[in-house]
């Protein structure tokens, strides 16, 4: 796919355009209360997002935990592009970046539908326990960088 920018967010505009795009996909499609959805960790969290010349397409957020560690979060990527890679190269992106700024080990709760793709982006299932999030079921998974 071509004409994707994969960048990390510097400017309010795009910060306001990647929550555009969470609003989207995790209240519209996927029912998360709108007063979860947006939380105090977005001010302290760094914030990815894969662009076209029309949209922003992906986003997460990396949300450092301590100096080794840090949290993906609140992954999402536009309806009409997933399953093309997007979401792959957008982990990478966070990947690469968690390595350069020294960091061993990024968590993240998966939810269950998606814990293929992270297997696949070479993350491991460290519970089968289930957790509810928002009314979603997720699993707590890793990776060492």
């Amino acid at each position: 796919m071509t004409n994707m920018e994969f960048k990390i967010v510097t400017r309010e505009k795009d910060l306001q355009r990647a929550f555009k795009l969470r609003r989207e996909v995790f209240i519209g499609e996927q029912g998360v209360p709108a007063e979860l959805e947006l939380d105090e960790d977005d001010k302290r969290a760094i914030h990815f997002i894969v662009q076209t010349p029309e949209a922003v397409i992906g986003t997460c957020r990396l949300l450092l935990v301590n100096d080794n560690l840090a949290k993906v979060q609140r992954m999402a990527i536009k309806k009409e592009y997933r399953n093309k890679g997007v979401g792959s190269r957008l982990l990478s992106e966070v990947m690469d970046f968690a390595k350069k700024e020294g960091l061993e080990e990024l968590l993240l709760h998966a939810q269950t539908h998606a814990v293929a793709f992270y297997k696949n982006n070479g993350f491991n299932v460290l519970s089968e326990d289930i957790i509810e999030e928002a009314g979603i079921e997720h699993l707590k998974m890793n990776k060492i960088l």
